[in-house]
């Protein structure tokens, strides 16, 4: 029984990244016309994948180690590749005005003007799009994204629990 509640927990929470990353197309962007700078396309590209790992664990629920291990891999990487690009973004809008990075081109305009990984890795710099801080409910949104990740990591490390993908290691 209790299985069944970890797995209903991590499928709701990966369930709750891909809404957030759709609340921040369709609310954000959408309809309070707020563009998203570079690390905001990143922070959303961690939370689908936190969010897409979190619900094939939860839906498949592997028996076999190598399987869990990979998911469990894949879960922590898009959470703490999030938890850094969040607080990369804060740093960036607290910098004084004189060191803040020269604005680029958007997120698509960088991929496309640099290839692939070139445009992931000058996207995760920042740009000085980064540093205009629009709130939300008084929070700026990259400390919201900030307090996300740091749910699906309280959740992630709670309901799938890494002692339990290695029942080898277990104590008796």
């Amino acid at each position: 029984m209790l299985e069944t509640h970890k797995r209903i927990a991590l499928f709701i929470s990966g369930l709750g990244a891909w809404g957030l990353i759709l609340f921040a197309w369709l609310y954000l962007e959408k309809t309070l016309y707020l563009a998203p700078c570079p690390l905001c396309m990143m922070q959303r590209l961690a939370f689908a994948i936190a969010g897409s790992f979190m619900i094939l664990e939860a839906v498949f629920w592997p028996v076999k180690p190598i399987s869990r291990t990979i998911l469990m891999i894949g879960k922590y990487a898009g959470i703490f590749f999030g938890l850094g690009l969040s607080a990369r973004h804060l740093h960036i809008q607290s910098l004084p005005a004189g060191e803040i990075p020269a604005c680029g081109f958007d997120f698509w305009g960088t991929l496309d003007k640099n290839g692939f990984w070139n445009g992931l890795l000058q996207s995760m710099q920042g740009t000085g799009d980064c540093a205009v801080v629009d709130k939300f409910l008084g929070l700026s949104i990259p400390l919201w994204s900030l307090l996300a990740f740091a749910a699906l990591l309280m959740i992630a490390m709670i309901f799938g629990n890494p002692r339990e993908h290695f029942p080898h290691r277990q104590q008796h």
